[in-house]
């Protein structure tokens, strides 16, 4: 007996020294991982999902409310990998059993775990690993409630504007600069140290300095040259795919190759991307400086993007077809009625002009690296049909890593016209990664669920009667004000969201929880707050194991509180922005900071201010267009907003930072029924969220409301123009600058009056809801952001 027990603890002492050793060699592999099936058996599997394009029926069963994760833990996994079952339960639905969360583990962890270059890590790369386009966390500001960890539930950060200028960089020597050249604390042997960032070990990049350096953010560039006078129009994205012939290394610009790993392990020399100067760019031959268009109808288009929180996204994945189209309502036919509507706009209904987004073949179906098509849902214009695109997309883009489904290197700029990069290459064979990888990182992504509602918002929906005003000005009356404020019908979401609430028979009320009766502000005509979903596509995926059905469950015949309508909408624009061939440089405006207070006298205290642009509209694409325009942008899902807080929008613009909301926050001016463009100093998280609404249009006309205090009016740079850093022949020394010029009325083209033909033409889908938001009380829209914090 004792020698069988002796045998035992050899074989178990052999087993951990044997995993010890494995998890030293590659990190990759951890305790309690369970291994997916092989490769054929995958691939057989991906044809097939391929060939279905992801269509899901309307539900045939009755509905349940989603399942969701506790709040004052979600997302609070550390900033270090995720690697074991326990920091899963702090993001997946509860309802999982270990033995799927186990074969999620592989996913998690690659997603959060540093990359070697030995193991493929990219001579192209913008981040050690996936989890660094995730870390708003970081910047938190304290006591707020927000989540702590990094993950894929955090999003990305951001500290400052973007200054093009110096981030364009010289395509002859120098290459690219990154705007923060390390942002991510964990290295690759899963230790974490902040001091490591570069605002720690380089203090001379001034990288907090977006006046006159780089600035600091995890949000993405993607550039290119964009006609729209072709036919069919023509998004030329400067790579060896380029129809003009110019391999510049687009679309995507990497800005954080591991260049001393790099030096180190193979002698190259790799740099950043550099973005080509309208000079050398044959495209832009004849480029007129008052269009920012060449003799040939080209003009450079540069768009910053930046990771979102990916929760719920099996729950969007599984939302019917029909649903989605249902929402499209291109000649706006379908109205509202609403107790707020203003007299501003001559719309036919509701102004919100929605549509979806239609995916055509990346590939020849055949190929291995096809992707779905047909209904774009998921990326931040809808330009995707299927989770797998993003995945393995992140894994090449972000971190040039190969796999079957992406099987080709990171594009490296042709040295004959962009020689900085002569040294660089890739050395490592093709696929690096294992199929199993983007596997299991879609069945993680599929399991994230959303957080538990607010506390506030909770005794609301758990009440006999939701709808019934609650007494005073406490917490959840004021939630419950601001719900309906948005436009939701109280009484349908509590009996879609609570358990055991719906009537036997249904309660005959709108199925997305909207008040019919009155939309009041409107929000829920883009922000849908529940979305129905069907059989999840993940059925029958054998990397799911022998408990799939668990996921299956948690995803299908589901009422979902996705609060979005999975459309692309069109935002504010403004032309000579649009237009511009890099971004306007950031510049410094004083503002009082007022939120929350009206001052007496001169008593209030006053910020330097990032201006915050206001135009959204950008024609620089990614390899996958779809029918998406250069103003729209999908309707982002709010779940979770309360708990991932800023930055928000597509490109993370609306900013909160611990580093900086003291010296240089960001800054706009908003609108309410007392004042017009009052000062907006973004120091806390409800100022994030009113600047992100305010930012959905184009400011208001100043009027005889026009606040007087600094930094209040129509946000016009100083002279009414920004002349940046950088020349048109990409030098900044030269005599001849980028100059965005409003023209001699900059506050009509900014601010445009409401009865103006640039307002009907340049306001957003959503400027009636706007203007109504605008309309109302300060303490009626800080009730909308108390009722958003609850998501």
């Amino acid at each position: 007996m004792r020698k069988q027990q002796r045998f035992l603890l050899l074989i178990v002492g052999l087993s951990l020294g044997l995993s010890v050793l494995i998890g030293y060699i590659n990190p990759q592999k951890v305790f309690g991982q369970i291994a997916l099936p092989d490769e054929e058996t995958l691939f057989a599997r991906r044809r097939a999902e391929v060939a279905t394009n992801f269509v899901v029926e309307p539900p045939t069963r009755p509905l349940r409310p989603v399942e969701r994760v506790r709040r004052d833990t979600f997302g609070d996994v550390g900033i270090t990998p995720v690697n074991t079952v326990a920091q899963l339960d702090r993001l997946v639905f509860p309802s999982l059993p270990n033995s799927v969360k186990e074969r999620e583990l592989e996913g998690s962890e690659f997603f959060t775990t540093p990359n070697r270059v030995e193991n493929g890590f990219g001579s192209m790369a913008m981040q050690t690993r996936c989890a660094g386009c995730h870390l708003n966390n970081l910047e938190s500001v304290p006591n707020e409630g927000l989540l702590t960890g990094t993950s894929t539930v955090s999003r990305a950060n951001r500290s400052t504007p973007t200054n093009y200028s110096f981030v364009s960089g010289d395509t002859q020597v120098n290459g690219g600069r990154a705007p923060g050249r390390r942002l991510d604390p964990v290295n690759p042997d899963g230790t974490a140290d902040l001091n490591r960032r570069s605002l720690a070990t380089n203090p001379e990049l001034r990288e907090l300095d977006a006046v006159n350096s780089t600035g600091r953010t995890a949000a993405f560039t993607v550039f290119g040259d964009f006609n729209a006078s072709a036919s069919p129009v023509i998004f030329d994205a400067l790579n060896a795919t380029s129809p003009s012939g110019q391999d510049f290394g687009g679309f995507l610009q990497h800005v954080r190759p591991p260049s001393e790993e790099l030096r180190a392990r193979f002698g190259l020399d790799c740099k950043p991307d550099a973005i080509p100067s309208v000079t050398e760019d044959r495209n832009l031959i004849g480029f007129d400086k008052a269009t920012g268009k060449s003799a040939s109808g080209f003009r450079r288009a540069i768009t910053e993007l930046a990771g979102p929180p990916y929760i719920g996204r099996g729950l969007i994945e599984a939302i019917p077809n029909q649903d989605i189209m249902n929402v499209s309502d291109p000649n706006d036919i379908r109205g509202d009625n609403s107790s707020l509507r203003t007299p501003f706009f001559q719309c036919t209904g509701d102004c919100v002009t929605g549509v979806t987004n239609t995916i055509p073949p990346n590939v020849d179906r055949s190929r291995e690296d096809a992707l779905a098509l047909g209904l774009g849902r998921f990326g931040l214009r809808a330009n995707g049909t299927e989770m797998m695109q993003f995945i393995v997309g992140g894994m090449f883009g972000s971190l040039s890593m190969t796999n079957r489904i992406s099987p080709f290197e990171q594009n490296i700029a042709n040295p004959a016209i962009a020689p900085y990069n002569a040294g660089c290459r890739n050395e490592i064979p093709d696929p690096e990664l294992p199929v199993s990888r983007p596997f299991s990182e879609r069945n993680f992504i599929r399991s994230l669920a959303p957080p538990e509602f607010g506390r506030n918002l909770l005794a609301v929906l758990r009440a006999k009667d939701p709808s019934r005003p609650l007494p005073g000005n406490n917490p959840a009356a004021r939630v419950q004000r601001g719900a309906q404020l948005f436009g939701i019908d109280l009484v349908a979401f509590s009996n879609r969201m609570i358990a055991g609430k719906m009537p036997r028979g249904g309660d005959g009320l709108d199925t997305n929880a909207i008040n019919q009766s009155d939309r009041m502000v409107g929000c829920v005509s883009c922000h849908i707050p529940v979305q129905r979903t069907g059989q999840s596509p993940a059925v029958g995926d054998p990397s799911l194991g022998p408990d799939a059905q668990a996921l299956i469950d948690a995803l299908s015949y589901r009422w979902a509180p996705i609060f979005s309508d999975i459309n692309i909408h069109r935002g504010p624009v403004i032309d000579v922005e649009r237009n511009s061939p890099i971004p306007r440089d950031p510049f410094l405006v004083s503002r009082a900071d007022v939120f929350g207070q009206r001052p007496s006298g001169n008593n209030v205290a006053t910020f330097m201010t990032y201006d915050l642009m206001r135009n959204f509209a950008s024609d620089s694409f990614s390899n996958v267009r779809g029918t998406a325009t250069g103003d729209r942008f999908r309707t982002p899902p709010l779940m979770g907003i309360g708990r991932v807080g800023p930055p928000f929008m597509h490109d993370a613009r609306v900013f909160l930072s611990i580093l900086n909301r003291d010296t240089t926050p960001a800054g706009t001016v908003t609108t309410n029924r007392d004042a017009t463009n009052e000062p907006l100093v973004v120091r806390n998280v409800d100022e994030a969220l009113l600047a992100a609404i305010e930012l959905h249009d184009l400011p208001a006309p100043d009027d005889s409301k026009t606040s007087t205090l600094p930094g209040g009016g129509c946000p016009v740079p100083p002279g009414g123009k920004v002349v940046n850093k950088l020349g048109y022949d990409g030098s900044l020394t030269s005599s001849d600058k980028i100059v965005v010029d409003y023209g001699p009325n900059p506050q009509n083209v900014i601010c445009p009056p409401y009865n103006s033909p640039l307002s009907t033409t340049n306001r957003s889908e959503a400027r009636e809801s706007i203007a109504r938001f605008r309309s109302l009380s300060r303490d009626d829209q800080r009730a909308i952001i108390a009722f958003l914090r609850e998501l």
